[in-house]
């Protein structure tokens, strides 16, 4: 029985791609890193972690850096940011039925409170736990878990990545990809998800089928 939603942030409910870049850009800038166009990311999502930085010219190990100071930089762009066309309906609609919602994202607490807040979402994500150990997402799922006393049986993790699949597959997790997100679509379907959905209402319709239900509504 699935009594827990958690999600990914940014691709997942945020539309955050264009702030993401802009951002990035101001940083690489800085360090001298190759700058990311939109047209770049088919081809990167494509690749490994490692790859990807190699591809932008990042020394892998100033990543953990690279993240902190994209995350802090983005408080300056995330009034800009919306909700996917169709999230905030899944999210009213899971807190209506009685689902804990959580999201669990290498952004930052203060920026997606913001966010939640500047779109009236604030009431309906119950828990937002964050970290930027990229390599470790099994390590903060386990963490969500304990930190909350719950089961694999009972959460359905949903994000945009292929490190969401393979810290979920760690951790026992059933994952829901989407396909809106960063990721291709090729490389969600080799990394094996429990279910990919094209729509932000297809959410409704698994977990309905997961709890034995026709449907959310």
């Amino acid at each position: 029985m699935i009594s827990n939603v958690v999600f990914d942030f940014d691709g997942t409910i945020a539309d955050s791609k264009s702030a993401i870049i802009s951002v990035y850009n101001q940083v690489a800038e800085k360090h001298r890193f190759k700058p990311l166009f939109e047209a770049d990311i088919p081809t990167l999502s494509k690749l490994s972690i490692p790859e990807r930085c190699h591809r932008m010219n990042v020394p892998i190990y100033k990543l953990p850096v690279l993240i902190v100071e994209v995350t802090r930089s983005f408080k300056n762009v995330v009034d800009s940011v919306s909700a996917f066309d169709g999230m905030r309906s899944v999210l009213e609609t899971l807190h209506r039925h009685g689902l804990t919602i959580g999201i669990i994202s290498s952004n930052s607490n203060e920026n997606i409170e913001r966010f939640l807040a500047r779109q009236g979402m604030e009431s309906l994500v119950q828990r937002v736990h964050c970290s930027s150990n990229v390599f470790g997402k099994d390590k903060v799922i386990s963490r969500y878990l304990k930190t909350y006393g719950l089961t694999p049986e009972q959460v359905l993790y949903v994000g945009d990545e292929e490190r969401d699949v393979v810290a979920c597959k760690k951790t026992k997790l059933r994952v829901l990809s989407v396909s809106w997100g960063l990721e291709s679509l090729d490389v969600l379907t080799r990394a094996g998800p429990d279910f990919i959905v094209h729509q932000p209402s297809d959410i409704l319709q698994r977990v309905a089928e997961l709890n034995g239900l026709p449907h959310l509504a």
